[in-house]
């Protein structure tokens, strides 16, 4: 039970490692030290448009499957209650993501062409 427990923290903690390493690819790796000035404004004009709205849309369909995975495991037959409130904080953190992607969406200014 414990080991099962410790198992899905580590799934969580990469999913959303993962989540943020894409949003910010490829800054904040080895390969950004080759990268040139224009090459560095063009990935940040990228990462903008593309790879957060990503990561909006991976937010809360994350949110959804750890919600529902810590139902599953707070009423099932073998129940896991320490799983279940990891899995639920999971969801509540994946919904914090995602309000605060939404949030910082709408405060900036549109862009001007």
């Amino acid at each position: 039970m414990i080991f099962r427990a410790v198992i899905v923290v580590l799934m969580t903690i990469a999913g959303l490692a993962a989540l943020i390493w894409v949003a910010n690819w490829p800054f904040n790796t080895p390969w950004e030290k080759d990268l040139s000035a224009e090459e560095r404004r063009i990935n940040a004009a990228h990462n903008r448009r593309h790879h957060r709205a990503a990561a909006r849309m991976l937010s809360p369909t994350l949110a959804l499957i750890f919600g529902i995975a810590s139902a599953s495991l707070f009423t099932g037959e073998d129940r896991d209650q320490f799983a279940a409130v990891v899995m639920g904080a999971c969801s509540a953190v994946c919904l914090g993501v995602f309000a605060a992607l939404i949030k910082r969406g709408r405060r900036q200014p549109p862009a001007r062409r």
